[in-house]
């Protein structure tokens, strides 16, 4: 007799996520939370929900009608509006609504102690998403808007607003691993003492791409963002304009401040690309950046225009001690400083006792009330310059000695039109054709109207566009 082996079949039991409904089944937020499970969505109809909601651990996602009708109010309970504290993931999710009233939750700040943090977000050991989010008119000590440390949570197409620190981050406190990564939102009217906008202090090497930030304020340094001690962000694509400094004669930094040394310090290396600086305003050094102490940014891509500065450095400032120990020596490249102005040295850029490189850029129409309308060099002899066009700084294009590299040119006046490479004031066949003598790669050179470092059909088509007399 044949035996056949009939396969066993096993029966798997697999769960399925729930939808919990508020109000319609569950009256709170709270309470929906609570009877969730991992995998489960709470979605909550418009309406203002008046109460502070904890995900405890759970992957969820809680998600709101939509920003402008569904609103979660603390009413100025002692406490975050929202709070992850219990290692949450990517796969907690808070999304659509509009976050207000919080005070935050007390932590222990390295240096000025136990403090309330985080009035409309607070995340600790955690990394949730947090998405659609409108942060608006919360308060605390630091991170008004929002409080990170040791996570990477997630913030996309959020708008903070409003929000007020009476220390650290109007908008976000990132504070020791508090890497958080910002995308495509914006930051509007937050005010704090340091980093009106955002602070990252203690390794925190935030991601932040396509933002704006825009009149925010502080009272000390960074109007838009502050970041210091071992702390690199990645700043990308992002616009800071009419950001503004008051208070402290000497602060810094009406856009970013960067500050290495101090209590728990250690050198920055953020890298900052793509972003335009324009009307910030800081009473002492750096209306578009500081870099100070300690501070190694690299800056590429950039645009400065219109950044004015009490002290020295319109649109740049890098500062130091007398001694250079502490030397804030910037990497700048391919980057424009146009229009900006200081009442002392350097209208585009200040160099004080510290040694950046500046390649590739172009340095046009600044002013300084005393010296160096373009560049000031004070006690920077090393600093290196190259590859740089300027024209119509007042008083002058340099001041100071530094080391030339090479290929800088000085103009008293600007050409009135770049398309009008041979400087004769038409745009016509003449201007063409040392666009095509001069095609490929050729950084720094007239023909490249675009500044990309190469002459191309898009510099030609640039030419053929701008035909004729120079406006």
């Amino acid at each position: 007799m044949m035996l056949r082996c009939l396969p066993i079949l096993a029966l798997s039991v697999v769960a399925t996520a729930d939808t919990l409904y508020v109000p319609m089944e569950y009256p709170t937020i709270g309470d929906a939370i609570a009877a969730s499970v991992d995998g489960d969505t709470v979605s909550v109809a418009g309406g203002y929900y008046v109460e502070t909601i904890n995900f405890d651990g759970k992957a969820i996602t809680v998600e709101g009608a939509d920003a402008n009708t569904c609103t979660i109010d603390a009413k100025g309970a002692p406490q975050p509006v929202v709070t992850f504290v219990s290692g949450e993931t990517a796969k907690s999710v808070l999304r659509g609504f509009t976050i207000t009233g919080g005070t935050g939750r007390i932590i222990t700040d390295p240096i000025f102690g136990p403090v309330p943090c985080g009035g409309g977000i607070h995340v600790s050991g955690s990394s949730p998403t947090i998405a659609f989010c409108v942060i608006t008119a919360n308060t605390a000590w630091g991170g008004a808007g929002m409080f990170v440390t040791w996570g990477d949570p997630l913030v996309v197409d959020c708008a903070f607003t409003d929000n007020v620190s009476e220390g650290h981050g109007g908008g976000i406190y990132a504070l020791d691993h508090g890497n958080v990564h910002v995308e495509n939102c914006s930051f509007n009217g937050n005010s704090a003492s340091w980093g009106g906008g955002i602070t990252c202090t203690v390794e925190s090497d935030a991601t932040v791409m396509g933002c704006s930030f825009t009149e925010n304020h502080t009272g000390n340094v960074g109007g838009g963002i502050f970041c210091r001690s071992s702390s690199s962000p990645m700043i990308v694509g992002c616009s800071f304009s009419n950001n503004l400094q008051t208070g402290n004669p000497l602060g810094s930094g009406g856009g970013i401040c960067i500050y290495g040394s101090g209590n728990g310090g250690g050198p920055c290396y953020p890298i900052i690309t793509g972003c335009t600086f324009t009307g910030n305003i800081v009473n002492g050094d750096g209306g578009g950046i500081s870099a100070a102490y300690d501070s190694h940014p690299s800056i590429s891509l950039c645009t400065f225009e219109g950044n004015i500065a009490g002290r020295s450095g319109g649109g740049l400032a890098c500062v130091a001690d007398p001694d250079h120990a502490f030397p804030s020596n910037a990497h700048v490249s391919e980057s424009s400083f146009i229009g900006n102005s200081a009442d002392e040295h350097g209208g585009g850029i200040h160099c004080r006792n510290s040694d950046p490189t500046i390649t590739y850029c172009s340095v046009e129409q600044n002013a300084a009330g005393i010296a160096g309308g373009g560049i000031s060099f004070d006690s920077s002899i090393m600093a290196v310059l190259a590859d740089t066009a300027f024209c119509g700084n007042d008083p002058d294009a340099t001041w100071g000695a530094h080391t030339d590299d090479g290929g800088n040119t000085f103009d008293d006046k600007c050409v009135a039109c770049v398309e009008d490479v041979n400087g004769d004031g038409t745009v016509g066949v003449n201007d063409v054709l040392i666009v095509i003598a001069a095609w490929g790669p050729c950084k720094g050179c007239s023909a490249d109207i675009d500044a990309s470092g190469v002459v191309d059909v898009s510099d030609l088509l640039a030419v053929i566009a701008a035909w004729g007399d120079c406006p």
